[in-house]
């Protein structure tokens, strides 16, 4: 799935008859899948951040970032 495709996914701009196809392809075990989700969640972070929407975190992220670096360092 390209970018483009998911662009205009997020901006409700994509034919009904091809947002079938996209969610198809976003399925859990289509190829490509793990990496078009992605994509797709960084672009609306992107676009919420750019829209000024807050991204509630409680605290989750900081939780994972210590945990890696704590692995990193041989503590995990």
């Amino acid at each position: 799935m390209n970018d483009e495709t998911l662009s205009a996914f997020l901006d409700d701009e994509l034919p009904p008859e091809r947002v079938a196809e996209l969610l198809s392809s976003l399925a859990p075990g289509a190829p490509g899948a793990a990496d078009a989700r992605d994509r797709l969640t960084t672009m609306q972070l992107i676009k919420d951040a750019v829209a000024g929407v807050e991204a509630p975190d409680d605290g989750f992220t900081l939780r994972i970032l210590r945990r890696l670096d704590a692995h990193r360092a041989g503590r995990g």
